[in-house]
């Protein structure tokens, strides 16, 4: 195993409370990972603190992951440049507004904490 392998990174922001993995995404401007925990957002260089990867950091990045994929697809979205729908690529201002309106509601349902 790689020295890069047999790390994980974890939010800085909040040692008080329990370590929280960050989330490699594209769902933010200007940032690569992202705290599911506090909300942070950081660039790929300096974000967080890398640590030893151990069996309950890992279950914690899988469980959290699950729990956001609609929060950053929806927060993704509303930032990218264009997406593919029905399979072609579009402006997110050309997706129906149903759509518009499911995925900007997923944006705003996270709760930050948990």
């Amino acid at each position: 195993m790689s020295k890069t392998q047999d790390k994980i990174k974890i939010c800085s922001d909040h040692q008080d409370k329990e370590e929280t993995p960050l989330i490699w995404t594209f769902a933010f401007m200007g940032a690569e990972y992202w705290c599911p925990f506090c909300g942070d957002t950081r660039g790929m260089l300096g974000a967080g603190e890398n640590v030893p990867t151990t069996k309950r950091l890992k279950d914690r990045l899988a469980n959290y992951k699950k729990l956001s994929s609609q929060y950053l697809r929806g927060n993704g979205l509303l930032i990218c440049a264009s997406t593919k729908y029905k399979g072609e690529w579009i402006k997110p201002s050309e997706l129906p507004p149903k759509s518009k309106a499911f995925w900007k509601k997923k944006s705003e349902e996270w709760e930050y904490g948990i």
